[in-house]
């Protein structure tokens, strides 16, 4: 399952690695922008920065910033760095024990599911998702100009 903490961690990164460039920024901007209470950002920045993700300097200068490769953080980085799992049903683990697990139909479906989320997260970075995100908003834009203009052309 995807916890808040996976999701918290990498829309931060994606946040850093979109604004913090050139400089520091506040974590406090990082979540306001991405909708996440300002109470978690410590506990998130003390997880990448353990990592070694992103770097932190104080004063009036000061802030966070991404110091890593987008190109060289992959889902799965993340995923680890959560401490949590990423797993469609207990029952794809090993240490699940399940008395329908041998001969389950439902267990190779999950498992085959699971092995589908594993190879995705190992190889989609930070840098896909980035341009996954720049690709979204441009076709978002795309359409919002379409509807514009039909909105134009076919007056109330």
């Amino acid at each position: 399952m995807v916890t808040n903490k996976l999701e918290y961690l990498l829309l931060t990164l994606m946040d850093l690695a979109m604004n913090s460039a050139d400089n520091y920024v506040v974590s406090k901007d990082v979540a306001e922008r991405q909708g996440i209470s300002p109470k978690y950002m410590p506990q998130l920045m003390a997880l990448l920065s353990r990592k070694g993700w992103v770097d932190s300097a104080r004063g009036c200068k000061g802030g966070v910033r991404l110091v890593a490769d987008p190109r060289e953080i992959t889902v799965s980085d993340v995923v680890e760095v959560a401490g949590e799992p990423l797993i469609i049903k207990p029952c794809v683990s090993s240490e699940y024990h399940c008395d329908r697990k041998q001969g389950c139909p439902l267990n190779l479906l999950w498992l085959k599911a699971q092995m589908s989320i594993d190879r995705i997260a190992e190889n989609t970075t930070l840098a896909d998702l980035l341009e996954i995100k720049s690709r979204l908003e441009t076709k978002a834009h795309k359409k919002d100009d379409l509807d514009l203009q039909g909105e134009a052309a076919n007056p109330a």
